[in-house]
């Protein structure tokens, strides 16, 4: 499209805005409430602006108007029909996990690690935080950095060494809690419980496993 061109179908889209918004937007009002029907007229007319070489004539040009902001109203009662199922299942998953009280050695524990971590850069902290909590591969971790494999295990090994030398600052000897890759077996469940990974990456240093 020509510099003119693309000029004369900014100026048509923006006319028809000016001279249908208040009509689609009536139109979505009686529909949905005030902030979905405000989306729905701007989505209605981006639309419009992308398809403007689509747009029919007169008189059929608010009707088609009409026809987008359905559209655009069907889809967001089915994104928030998505989001509400979704929020049900994990509501009813949490309420389904056993939540009980966490043990003292637990919150001990965690609480040794929180202050080792916050010493940590951010850079570390998060390394750590996807390997032990979300327990995510190097390889996974490296898609989510966007940074190459070997690079990933090789920030994660230096990571783990840089907790170490903050743990045994504080209790020396004792660097039980030090975050350990998972192994390539099953993922584990998530759990609501802040003590489980701790319980999990203890057991596994306390058995003499390196980085």
């Amino acid at each position: 499209m020509t510099d003119a061109g693309s000029c004369d179908a900014h100026e048509r889209v923006a006319d028809m805005y000016e001279q249908y918004a208040p009509q689609v937007a009536a139109y979505a009002m009686r529909r949905a409430g005030a902030s979905d029907a405000a989306d729905a007229v701007a989505e209605t007319f981006l639309v419009a602006w992308r398809r403007r070489d689509s747009v029919p004539p007169e008189p059929n040009t608010l009707p088609w108007l009409y026809g987008v902001t359905r559209r655009v109203l069907a889809n967001q009662r089915r994104t928030r029909h998505r989001r509400g199922r979704l929020r049900n299942k994990l509501a009813t998953e949490f309420a389904e996990q056993d939540i009980g009280p966490p043990d003292l050695e637990d919150v001990e524990e965690f609480r040794r690690v929180a202050s080792a971590m916050k010493r940590l850069s951010d850079e570390d902290a998060e390394l750590l935080r996807l390997t032990a909590w979300e327990a995510l591969t190097p390889s996974e971790i490296a898609a989510a950095l966007d940074i190459a494999p070997g690079t990933a295990r090789q920030r994660i090994s230096r990571a783990r060494q840089r907790l170490r030398k903050q743990l045994a600052k504080d209790q020396s000897g004792d660097a039980g809690a030090v975050i350990r890759q998972p192994s390539s077996g099953p993922r584990p469940v998530p759990s609501p419980r802040f003590g489980e990974p701790l319980r999990r990456e203890r057991s596994v240093l306390r058995g003499g496993v390196t980085p």
